[in-house]
């Protein structure tokens, strides 16, 4: 069963995430990195992003507490990628009279890793 999560209405990290549910590009990352690790790269070429943008939006989810590095990958012509995955499974945003709660789902299958 889910733990959810109420954030307190001050808090960054709630901001953060109302934010990033503002932007496409940010949800259809988060989206896509629920189930398991992508690279910006996988990014790119599954979900239609631009490149810099991709890049963009997965530094100010990382900053932000959203993405996550899970480990990274070495392609054969020697180059390095990170691969990301999201830090939550599920958002809940309540709307209503004078009031916008947030509550979240962590994503607990994420394992443990050397980067966070």
């Amino acid at each position: 069963m889910a733990d959810f999560k109420i954030l307190a209405k001050d808090s960054s990290f709630r901001n953060n995430i109302l934010k990033a549910l503002s932007d496409e590009y940010s949800r259809t990352i988060l989206n896509f990195t629920i189930a398991e690790p992508k690279s910006v790269v996988d990014i790119v070429k599954e979900c239609n992003v631009p490149m810099t943008t991709a890049y963009r939006r997965v530094n100010e989810l990382k900053e932000n507490k959203l993405l996550k590095v899970t480990g990274s990958i070495i392609t054969d012509d020697g180059k390095k990628y990170f691969l990301y995955k999201s830090r939550l499974k599920a958002i809940y945003v309540v709307f209503g009279l004078e009031s916008l709660d947030v509550q979240i789902v962590d994503n607990d299958d994420m394992g443990t890793s050397a980067y966070w």
